[in-house]
């Protein structure tokens, strides 16, 4: 069976990039000047067979999808009203079948267009799903059914009973959620595993002194056999973006193995 190398990473978008915001970090690391050559290294130099990507704007995804076409597909959806989306990379020579469409959640923030970019691939003639998105944000005290990013994973959910209950599926990005959240218990509750159990350092994200697990790649359970990589210690002094870091999170990195 064929194992792929799976990355989730949130690039953050240069429009949401202010120096009020990461008051912390360097100017020239907010700067698109330094920010996108840096940021199209780290993304090239992850070699990945799979790559899911959130907050990209339409010019880096163009100059992305450039320097990848000779071994990639792609697909990218941008959220309307706003200046970033979604994009899924899957490396040809291993996975068949490129197909993709939309998820537009009910669930939304006010002024929000959150979705989810499904992708159908192959892999060794057998069909995988990969979900891309970015769930809304809203703290832990917010009540189960007033919890737009739990609402938006039910949905996500939901659409996968719909469409191929019976097919492995993953769920991949930025679900603005700590492990022990409403939402992430949710997917758990319905299915899907997480691939980093055992990974430490996990932290995925670190914005003005403040660590967090908030990127996933979850997987249907019992389909494959997760291998996370190695990320770096976050600490409360880590600021990101920075000037060997493009972005306010990490790329999470997990190899993956069907089981049989």
């Amino acid at each position: 069976m064929t194992t792929f190398t799976a990355v989730t990473y949130n690039v953050l978008a240069q429009s949401f990039a202010h120096p009020d915001r990461y008051p912390l970090c360097p100017p020239e690391a907010l700067d698109p000047a330094y920010r996108h050559p840096l940021l199209r290294t780290r993304v090239e130099g992850l070699a990945a067979d799979l790559l899911c990507l959130q907050e990209l704007e339409p010019a880096i995804y163009e100059g992305l999808r450039a320097r990848l076409e000779t071994t990639h597909d792609a697909a990218y959806v941008q959220r309307s009203h706003r200046p970033d989306g979604l994009a899924v990379f899957a490396r040809r020579s291993l996975f068949g079948g490129f197909e993709h469409h939309e998820l537009h959640f009910g669930a939304q923030r006010r002024r929000g267009n959150d979705l989810a970019l499904i992708v159908r691939l192959t892999l060794d003639g057998l069909p995988l799903h990969i979900a891309c998105t970015h769930l809304a944000w809203q703290p832990e005290s917010t009540p189960r059914g007033e919890h737009v990013g739990y609402c938006q994973m039910l949905e996500l959910l939901a659409h996968r009973d719909a469409t191929a209950p019976d097919d492995t599926w993953i769920f991949a990005g930025d679900f603005n959620a700590i492990s022990q959240s409403i939402v992430i218990a949710a997917a758990l509750e319905l299915g899907m595993d997480e691939s980093c159990r055992s990974q430490r350092p996990w932290d995925t994200c670190a914005i003005n002194g403040r660590r967090r697990k908030l990127d996933y790649l979850l997987f249907s359970t019992g389909r494959l056999e997760p291998r996370p990589g190695v990320l770096p210690q976050l600490f409360r002094d880590t600021a990101l973006p920075s000037l060997t870091e493009p972005s306010d999170h990490l790329p999470l990195r997990v190899d993956f193995s069907p089981i049989p």
